[in-house]
């Protein structure tokens, strides 16, 4: 599959965070929050080069992610 009249904005990043487990009210040690902080998916912002609509994501591993798009040839 190509994708054609969409351009990654490398100067933004978008973060997934992983979702971390309800614990009581215990202090967390630095490194545990620096493990997770390693661990979360960066994206970058796709957007369509005609509009300039965010219309997805790009990922570390070089895969695009639409979300709520049709495909067109404009």
């Amino acid at each position: 599959m190509f994708v054609v009249n969409c351009s990654v904005r490398t100067d933004q990043i978008l973060r997934e965070l992983s979702k971390r487990k309800r614990k009581s009210k215990k202090l967390i040690d630095s490194g545990k929050i620096q493990q997770d902080l390693e661990n979360n998916v960066i994206f970058r912002p796709v957007c369509c080069s005609v509009c300039s609509t965010e219309v997805g994501a790009f990922d570390k591993d070089e895969v695009y992610h639409f979300i709520n798009v049709i495909p067109s040839n404009s």
